[in-house]
C-alpha cells in the first residue's frame, strides 16, 4: 500500500471547507488538520497518513500513524 507512488492534488474549495469547519468543530483538530482530512473525504481517498495521533479521532476516515505502522513492520 505504501508502495504506492499516486499523489493527487485537491483544489480547496468552499465545499471543502464547509467540510473543514464541520470536522474541526467535532474533533477539534486545527484548521490545517481539518482542511486535509476534509480534502482526503472529498476526494474519496481510503486512508489518511499522518504523524499526529490526534487524528485518529476522526471516524469518516481510515488514519494510518507512520509510527504505528514502522512498529509493526520491524
Amino acid at each position: 500500500m505504501l508502495q504506492q507512488e499516486q499523489v493527487v492534488f485537491v483544489e480547496i474549495n468552499a465545499a471543502i471547507a464547509r467540510e473543514a469547519a464541520r470536522i474541526r468543530v467535532r474533533y477539534n483538530l486545527q484548521l490545517a488538520d481539518a482542511l486535509q482530512v476534509a480534502a482526503a473525504l472529498t476526494a474519496g481517498c481510503e486512508a489518511f497518513l499522518t504523524n499526529d495521533d490526534a487524528l485518529k479521532r476522526v471516524t469518516e476516515l481510515r488514519i494510518l500513524v507512520v509510527g504505528e505502522l514502522e512498529s509493526e513492520n520491524p
